[in-house]
Formats: C-alpha cells, structure tokens, sequence
C-alpha cells in the first residue's frame, strides 16, 4: 500500500512539474513527502538533505530559501551505530557550536581546538575528515529507526559541518555526517535555531 501511495504522489507531482518551475515542482514534492511522512509534524523551517542528490535544501514557509551542495557517506545511508553512514529519518538540530569562530577552525569532538588548519578547495579530494568552522549537532526523533539503543544519531555524533576538504563537496565522502563548504556552514548556522526540523531521506 505504501508504494503504491508513493506511485501516486510522484504521478501527481511528475503533472504538477509539468506546469510549474523546476524549483516549484521539486519544492511541492518534498513538501508533499514531509507531509505523507510526518503527518503530526509541523515544518514552517527545516532541511531537507537528499542523500543521493548530495543537496541539502532549506525551506521555510513552504518554499526553498536556498540550497547547498553537500557530501554524505562514503558508505550510503544506514542507522545503525558504527556503520560509518548517513542516517534517515526525522531529526532536529540539538546544537549549535562554533559560533564567532574564524573560518576553517578545527574542532575535535565538538571541542574548538583554536587552530586554523588549510581549506582544500581542489578539484581532488584529500581524503580528510576534519570537522571545521561550525556543527549542527543532529538529534534523531524517531524511536527505534533514529534514537535509542543501537540507532541514536545524537549518540553516534552525527553533524551538519563545515569541511577542510572542499573539494569532496557534491560527492558521497565523509564518515557519516554532512559535510559543507564553510562559508555555507556559517551562513546556515546564522539561520536555524535549536529545534529546527531536518528531513535525511536516501532519495
């Protein structure tokens, strides 16, 4: 039932999008998939990161605002504690950390360690993973899919963050968090506040 539920929402956004800007399509599907999803949910502000599509957009009052080019996992989307991947579901931002620090600080487990390390920003990939500029720290709100026991993002230190390695943006690559060029991290981070809603979907 389910899938053919979903049929029929893409049907009919695939009619809409037909009649409607590109941007205003995408925007009234992902809409329509928050609404089907979350029925008990409120989302006037919230992200939505499209795993596969390595975009993160951000709505508010019903509209894209912007949106971000982003890296994911290296090793897909997945729940589960020490898979290395991104998780799916329904979370919040639990934190906000960093705020004031100069771009391309290091943090190391949240911590600001008051160095300022080089920003990559070729075409190749360093293969790092250090955590930069600013955190969105993620909590799930989906008990037993995204929180508790073996499943808890919050507990797997999942974050939305800048990145000493530009030049993996758009390409799946971190170690499971969400990875963005920092002048877009500071720019999002200025925002959100606690609480807002973020949508992960392997789409």
């Amino acid at each position: 039932m389910k899938c053919i539920a979903f049929l029929f929402l893409f049907i009919s956004c695939y009619i809409t999008s037909q009649q409607s800007s590109p941007n205003t399509a995408l925007s009234e599907l992902i809409l329509e998939y928050t609404s089907a999803a979350y029925p008990s949910e409120t989302f006037s502000e919230f992200l939505y990161i499209g795993i596969r599509r390595q975009r993160m957009y951000h709505f508010k009052n019903s509209h894209i605002v912007s949106s971000y080019s982003i890296s994911t996992s290296s090793e897909g989307a997945g729940n589960m504690m020490g898979s290395y991947k991104t998780p799916t579901g329904l979370h919040q931002i639990a934190e906000k950390i960093g705020g004031n620090a100069p771009v391309a600080t290091l943090f190391v487990n949240k911590k600001n360690t008051g160095k300022v390390v080089p920003i990559n920003k070729s075409e190749i990939s360093m293969d790092k993973d250090e955590i930069t500029t600013r955190i969105l720290s993620l909590k799930g709100l989906q008990q037993g899919i995204n929180k508790g026991k073996k499943y808890d993002t919050f507990a797997r230190g999942i974050y939305i963050h800048g990145t000493s390695d530009e030049a993996s943006i758009g390409q799946p690559s971190s170690h499971g968090c969400i990875r963005m060029k920092n002048d877009d991290i500071i720019e999002l981070f200025d925002l959100l506040s606690v609480g807002a809603k973020v949508v992960l979907l392997n789409n």
